[in-house]
Order: C-alpha cells, then sequence, then structure tokens
C-alpha cells in the first residue's frame, strides 16, 4: 500500500517543493494534504488518514513541542522532522516528545524518500551525532519526570494566559467584545492572546478552547 504523507510547512516555496516532490515520484506514496500552520493542521490530521507528518519545525518553539505531544497522544501518526536553522536542544526534545527521525536542508529528494520509507517501517532516522544526544537527553527526563503532556501545555502559558483561559471558560460563550471588557483590554489584544494559547494548548478555536477547558477543569484549577 502507497505511504501517505501529509505536510506543514509556513515556508510557502518549500511547502510547494516538498509536495510536488511526493506527488511527482514514481515510489508508493501518495500526498495526504498540506498546510502552513500547526492549528491547521490539528484539524486536518483528523480526516487525513495519514501514515506520516513530515513536518517543518522551523517556526515556534514551545507550540511545535506542544503540537507534537498532543498528536502523539491523540492518534497514531509517525512524524519525521525538517530542520532549515540547528537549533540541536529544540531537535532533541521534539525526538523524545515522540518525532521519529530528522533531515536537514542538505537532504537531497532520494534521501528524503528514504526517511519516510524508514520511518514508516518504524526505523528511526538519525545520524550518529543525533542519536547520543537524545540518548542523553532521555536519561536527563527520566531523571527529572516529565510533566503530564497537558501538564507540559499548561507550564507554557503566562499568568495572564492562564487568566485569560479561566475567564473564557467561565464566560458560557460570550462574545470577544465582553470577554475583552472584563479583562480591561482590547479585542485585538485578546485576539493576539488567544493566537498565543492556542498554539500552546494545541486548539485552532474559542470552541476548542472551550471543550479543553472544560475537559480538564481549567476554571477551577487556575484558581479563578
Amino acid at each position: 500500500m502507497a505511504i501517505r504523507v501529509f505536510v506543514v510547512s509556513d515556508h510557502r516555496l518549500l511547502l510547494e517543493a516538498l509536495t510536488d516532490q511526493l506527488a511527482k515520484t514514481s515510489r508508493d506514496f501518495i500526498l495526504a494534504g498540506s498546510c502552513a500552520t500547526l492549528a491547521q493542521a490539528s484539524e486536518l490530521l483528523k480526516s487525513a488518514a495519514a501514515d506520516i507528518l513530515l513536518l517543518d519545525m522551523d517556526g515556534e518553539s514551545e507550540a511545535l513541542l506542544a503540537f507534537i505531544s498532543a498528536l502523539q497522544e491523540a492518534m497514531s501518526i509517525r512524524i519525521l522532522l525538517l530542520t532549515r536553522h540547528q537549533d540541536h536542544a529544540l531537535e532533541d526534545k521534539a525526538v523524545v516528545l515522540g518525532a521519529r527521525g530528522l533531515i536537514d536542508r542538505d537532504t537531497s529528494a532520494e534521501q528524503l524518500l528514504n526517511a519516510l520509507e524508514k520511518v514508516h517501517q518504524g526505523q528511526v532516522w538519525l545520524n550518529r551525532e543525533a542519536t547520543g544526544r537524545v540518548f542523553v537527553e532521555l536519561a536527563r527526563w527520566g531523571r527529572d519526570k516529565p510533566l503530564d503532556p497537558n501538564e507540559a501545555k499548561m507550564a507554557q502559558l503566562t499568568e495572564r494566559e492562564q487568566h485569560i483561559v479561566a475567564c473564557i471558560a467561565r464566560s458560557h460563550g460570550e462574545p470577544g467584545k465582553t470577554i475583552a471588557e472584563q479583562l480591561h483590554i482590547s479585542e485585538s489584544t485578546l485576539r493576539n492572546h488567544l493566537t498565543a494559547i492556542y498554539g500552546k494548548l494545541g486548539v485552532v478555536n474559542r470552541h476548542g478552547l472551550l471543550a479543553y477547558a472544560y475537559q480538564h477543569g481549567l476554571a477551577e484549577r487556575l484558581g479563578q
């Protein structure tokens, strides 16, 4: 059976090049979908039936790690990371959270396809240096007892963002203007905060945030 690959990158030319490469190859790959943002990916992957997620990781690091953690918890999909700017600390954390491999900007098209095949087969695609670093990171995480994935997401929120989440959890669907007035901020400022919160919690919109807040009792937990 063909390997279904979903591609995520906020770099338009890179996204088009990757999807074009998958479309024209004679090897058994099918483009299951593509998008530019993690928020879009969270929604589209639910129905894409993808085997592998090819994820450009050169975005906001905290949102990326939260997305990987939430995705591994929510569905069975193998993640291959693509990095254009080396950040070994971020790369290692992403692999510890569940990513199965890493390719960089010097990778050829043939190597990319090989990596996708190997990851689909259950193998890990890392060079020797990266493998050594990941072992060290795993040992450190074992000593530090890492947070539950949901706790890890909540830990990323600033005090102000936690207050906004609690306010929305109590709002019962009130419009943004009303919530902004309660918080003594403008609607545009509220929207900016919400964009950051969505990325950190791995939700798409206010409906998703409300569902997440109710599911995890955030209003009570945040002491509001």
